[in-house]
């Protein structure tokens, strides 16, 4: 994969959108309209079907088909990730875009949501093949009354001032809107990664009417971080969270003790 280019300071002539909900979410129809404000045009690559959870995996062991719904649009049996690739590397290698943009994501992606999050996936993916992305998200506690129109409303002027802006080549950003009106949100605030989203991961399992016992992943919830610079305490105060999101891994804390054990672990 190549390395990463500098954000845009201009707006984009051509912007990708992918998502995890898949190619019908409602979330991406929403993120449609928000970058038809953006850019003349708009490509969409998104999966078939829903691939929530799926980070940035890819499918390397079978085939990915492609499937053209129309203009410039596209759907792909495969993940999030592989979505950017076929789009970059195979339906747009002379044209790439200015921007991807991932989502609208159907719930928040926080603290340690966000290393299994598809809708981050897809845009850690663009960046390391050296496109400025962003990856946004909705959340929500009653589906039935998703605040969809809060993101149409803020999302474009956001878009506009981030992209004027500017942000390192190496960072992908993350944002999570608010369970609330446009017109109660507070404001934005730049964030880190928050704790206690997920304790845990339990098995729930159910019988079929065949007789076969499915299993169910299901998440459990830890103490919740409160910090005020943490995505999920903006969350509660109505403000976007606007988290800046690396590919290092690498653990920050204090290394002296590891580097010791780690010299010791051979004997030489």
């Amino acid at each position: 994969m190549t390395s990463a280019t500098a954000a845009p300071r201009r707006m984009p002539a051509r912007i990708l959108l992918t998502n995890d909900d898949g190619i019908d979410g409602e979330g991406l129809a929403v993120l449609e309209q928000i970058a038809r404000e953006l850019a003349p045009e708009v490509w969409v690559v998104a999966p078939s079907r829903d691939s929530s959870g799926g980070s940035t995996a890819l499918t390397i062991r079978r085939p990915l088909r492609v499937h053209e719904l129309g203009p410039r649009r596209y759907r792909v049996d495969g993940t999030p990730a592989d979505c950017v690739a076929v789009a970059l590397s195979y339906l747009m290698p002379d044209t790439k875009p200015d921007l991807v943009l991932s989502g609208i994501n159907r719930g928040a992606n926080l603290a340690e949501e966000v290393i299994y999050s598809g809708t981050v996936g897809a845009a850690t993916t663009a960046q390391l093949m050296g496109i400025p992305a962003i990856a946004l998200s909705q959340t929500f506690r009653d589906p039935a009354f998703i605040p969809w129109d809060t993101p149409r409303t803020l999302a474009p002027g956001m878009l506009r001032r981030l992209i004027q802006a500017g942000w390192p080549a190496n960072v992908t950003l993350s944002l999570n809107f608010p369970d609330c009106a446009a017109d109660e949100v507070r404001g934005a605030r730049l964030t880190r990664q928050g704790r206690g989203m997920i304790g845990g991961i339990r098995i729930e399992s159910t019988v079929d009417h065949h007789g076969d016992t499915d299993l169910w992943l299901r998440f459990d919830r830890a103490g919740l971080d409160r910090t005020e610079d943490c995505d999920i305490q903006a969350l509660r105060d109505r403000h976007v969270s606007v988290t800046p999101l690396g590919v290092d891994r690498s653990w920050a804390g204090d290394r002296a003790p590891l580097a010791a054990l780690a010299q010791g672990l051979i004997d030489r």
